[in-house]
């Protein structure tokens, strides 16, 4: 039984970085398009709105807000 080790706790770090949405072309799009919805960044990116979303609190782009 010494084969099969389970791990106890669960993952939380990924070994690879995010390829599909590169940081600075987001960046530059959120600059050039600041009143945006993710769909249409989405389809920009070629890549769904939730893709959009989790790349955009990587980079630290928080939601819009009035001011």
């Amino acid at each position: 039984m010494a084969s099969s080790i389970k791990r106890l706790h669960s993952k939380t770090t990924r070994d690879i970085t995010p390829y599909k949405i590169e940081d600075e072309a987001l960046t530059q799009d959120v600059k050039d398009h600041p009143d945006d919805y993710h769909y249409e960044r989405a389809q920009r990116f070629n890549c769904s709105p939730t893709g959009i979303s989790k790349a955009l609190k990587r980079i630290g782009v928080s939601k819009k807000k009035d001011t």
